[in-house]
């Protein structure tokens, strides 16, 4: 009976974790379906193997072109290969001329890799596994700074022998913009506003998407004793090298609570506080 339920115990075990699939004793096994969806990207460094053959073991990097050399076949483009799509192809290349049943296996060494600075927690490059996307690669920087442009990111991606630059909203795109291999990204802090007149504390504040005319008051410490509190002026230069003005009833909008008469700033806002005549 006892025998039996060792057999039984045994048997349950490998089902639960069969060989070359799981976590068994402790040792971490990756099986070939585990790692077999990911897609090969220039710069990925690769160990490519033969099945007792271990002069055919070899270190191979991904070039721009997602190329690579391998012995008796020369060069092979592997690159946006599943790794079993490239397994598959190096087998049968090697299969065609130099041997009958060979068995290959490809293991990503190191990862390519994408750089990011700026207005990030951490600059610096990070590694590209799997289809990571703006926002991810901003959450793997340790997030953004509080002062970060959010709103217009830039990617630098090489594309041949040349660069493109994009500009990405990270809110309504960076869920939706895939990272490709070596991309350069860019996160720009945003400029500043400048309040000046009857504040507290006029001068230069650093701007952020959001920020209203009564917040830079607030943020300006508030009124002077003989500030004109509903006659604030935000000016504002265009394109065109014009100037608009807008005048906003700070008091009014904090006394009823209506802020739709209040006023979304832009960057090089200027906002101006004049003095009470009564």
């Amino acid at each position: 009976m006892r025998l039996f339920l060792l057999i039984y115990f045994f048997i349950g075990i490998f089902i639960m974790f069969p060989f070359g699939n799981n976590t068994i004793f402790g040792q971490t096994i990756v099986s070939e379906e585990d790692d077999s969806s990911y897609r090969i990207k220039a710069g990925d460094t690769l160990e490519i193997s033969v099945y007792g053959e271990p002069e055919l073991t070899k270190i191979a990097k991904v070039s721009e072109e997602g190329k690579i050399i391998y012995p008796f076949i020369g060069e092979i483009k592997i690159g946006n290969m599943t790794m079993k799509e490239a397994t598959n192809e190096i087998e049968a290349l090697l299969k065609k001329d130099y041997f009958v049943n060979p068995q290959v296996n490809i293991f990503v060494q190191e990862y390519s890799k994408f750089f990011i600075v700026g207005a990030v927690k951490e600059e610096g490059r990070f590694e590209l596994k799997g289809n990571l996307t703006l926002l991810d690669a901003i959450a793997l920087a340790g997030g953004a700074d509080t002062n970060a442009n959010l709103s217009n990111i830039k990617v630098i991606r090489k594309s041949g022998k040349e660069e493109k630059q994009y500009s990405i909203d990270l809110y309504t795109q960076g869920k939706n913009f895939i990272l490709e291999s070596l991309d350069r990204i860019i996160v720009e802090k945003y400029g500043a506003i400048s309040v000046l007149g009857q504040v507290a504390k006029p001068g230069n504040y650093a701007f952020v998407k959001g920020l209203t005319v009564v917040d830079a008051v607030a943020l300006a410490g508030g009124f002077s004793d003989i500030a004109s509190q509903n006659a604030v002026k935000v000016i504002r230069g265009t394109k065109e090298g014009k100037k608009q003005i807008f005048v906003v009833p700070v008091a009014s909008i904090l006394q009823s609570g209506d802020k739709s008469k209040d006023v979304n700033l832009k960057e090089g806002d200027i906002i101006s506080v004049p003095e009470s005549f009564f």
